[in-house]
């Protein structure tokens, strides 16, 4: 209140001088006629007097509008009350003395009157005025928060932007610094709590939860923002208003993002067991298929092999070179066949394994002779010198090494670099196969261990489905890497012993 006070005292008394300084000049520019012939101006004298009564109308008392239209702008229809008086004061000595009309008393008093009717018009007009402009300004400012939130950039960004955009709409009131406090979180202005001189406080409540304040700071200058003033109570409610909405706007960005989070799980889930259910029907079909054809197949594709051996063996030294290629070409189809039926059999009857320890680097070289190499395929072995222990199936493991190796002399197609290598990482022991053949693409890379999935004309998709099995059931995991046109790197993991 003492800064109020103190504040209004300043201001009022600026503009007192002002209004005093006008007075007297104004005085002397009326009493100019007297003036001149003070000096011995006695020609300009009579040509000046002339104005005070020109056709009944005193020019020279017109001046005094000046100081009483600045009353009622600055101060109000009090001071152009008391501006009024004094000119009716300043115009009795000259009515007393110098003037001889009849109504010499009269003229001064009507005239104060004149000015303090059209001083107070001119008050009123400009009070309208100025609260007309102040609620523009309000309005606006109250529409530019609506804007603010409405951008949705985020609570401290709106909570920013509100604490400057204050003071520039509410400048005319004297309003220069703003704080805004909301969940412990302050916003302020850039020179806040520099020569502030009072403030309004209005405290944010939404829903009867009170979230903090806003703190308006007057810097003098200006008329002080009244507590009363129903516009900072809209204001508070206004910002409280933007706030709850923009939490509960984050409130359900984070629900949706929940909710999409928690669909796109389930989602996966579905996927997941419509993938276990096809994979169970694939695997009962091969079981189905194992079971019912495998030792019926095998019967007579030995008696084929039979009858092939018997005739190759009859034409010993007497055949031609076509026939005996023929008959070479028919071996080999029996042991493709072969093949496809072991293939079908071990994926159904997969044995728990029996681990002995076993050097890897020997058992991957053993494996490696397993495979039939084409001589136009550069095989390059890093396997490390020194001996890799580990407790493993050797059976099991060698034949899934077999199946990669296998796998990636098929992909260059008799012609390319197979890599081996071994190494030891933290407590397992790590052996990669790598070719540099045709390569997987990424859309067939997660496919290619699921049963009955195979890109080969020849070929059921069975082999790394074994693969895989027979690692994991050694405690060990399998992972591929591949490159189209460049190559693949199969990688075998094994806990070290």
């Amino acid at each position: 209140m003492r800064h109020k006070r103190d504040n209004k005292r300043r201001w009022s008394g600026s503009h007192l001088w002002r209004i005093s300084f006008i007075m007297v000049a104004c005085f002397m520019v009326y009493y100019l006629p007297s003036l001149a012939r003070l000096v011995g101006w006695t020609s300009g004298q009579n040509t000046l007097i002339i104005l005070h009564n020109f056709y009944g109308l005193d020019f020279y008392a017109l001046v005094f509008f000046v100081p009483v239209v600045y009353a009622a702008y600055t101060i109000g229809v009090k001071g152009v009350v008391a501006t009024a008086l004094v000119v009716m004061v300043f115009l009795f000595p000259y009515a007393m003395i110098l003037d001889s009309h009849p109504s010499t008393l009269f003229r001064p008093t009507a005239f104060a009157i004149i000015l303090s009717a059209v001083g107070s018009v001119v008050a009123m007009l400009q009070k309208g005025d100025e609260q007309r402009r102040r609620s523009m300004n309000e309005l606006k400012c109250l529409y530019d928060i609506g804007r603010a939130a409405d951008e949705r950039s985020g609570m401290d960004n709106f909570l920013s932007s509100v604490a400057e955009l204050v003071p520039r709409t509410l400048k005319y009131q004297g309003v220069t610094e703003v704080r805004i406090s909301v969940r412990d979180k302050v916003f302020q202005t850039a020179d806040f709590g520099k020569s502030v001189n009072g403030k309004v406080v209005e405290e944010l409540v939404v829903g009867g939860e009170v979230l903090g304040a806003v703190e308006l700071y007057c810097n003098g200058g200006g008329a002080y923002p009244k507590k009363e003033n129903h516009f900072f109570k809209a204001l508070a409610e206004r910002i409280g208003g933007a706030v709850h909405e923009i939490e509960l706007e984050q409130s359900l960005e984070g629900y949706y993002e929940q909710l999409e989070q928690e669909v796109e799980k389930r989602t996966r889930d579905l996927e997941e067991a419509q993938e276990k259910i096809i994979r169970s029907e694939r695997l009962a079909a091969v079981g189905e298929l194992a079971s019912g054809v495998g030792h019926e197949l095998r019967n007579p594709l030995n008696v084929i092999r039979n009858c092939a051996y018997l005739l190759n063996m009859m034409q010993e030294g007497k055949a031609d070179e076509e026939i005996h290629s023929t008959l070479k070409l028919l071996d080999q189809q029996v042991d493709i066949s072969n093949r496809i039926i072991s293939d079908l059999l071990n994926f159904t009857r997969v044995r728990m394994p029996s681990p002995s320890r076993i050097d890897i680097n020997g058992l991957v070289k053993e494996s490696l002779s397993w495979v039939a190499v084409p001589e136009d395929i550069t095989v390059v072995d890093d396997l490390t010198v020194d001996s890799i222990q580990t407790m493993v199936d050797a059976e099991q493991v060698g034949r899934a090494f077999a199946n990669i190796i296998a796998n990636a002399v098929q992909s260059m197609k008799d012609k390319g670099e197979l890599r081996l290598s071994s190494g030891i990482e933290d407590d397992s022991v790590w052996i990669k196969v790598e070719d540099t053949g045709c390569g997987i693409s990424e859309e067939n890379l997660n496919k290619i261990f699921e049963p009955l999935f195979t890109t080969k004309p020849r070929g059921i998709g069975l082999g790394l489905a074994i693969t895989k099995r027979l690692v994991e059931q050694n405690s060990g995991e399998i992972e591929v890497t591949s490159q189209v046109a460049k190559g693949t790197t199969f990688t075998v993991k094994l806990p070290l012993q």
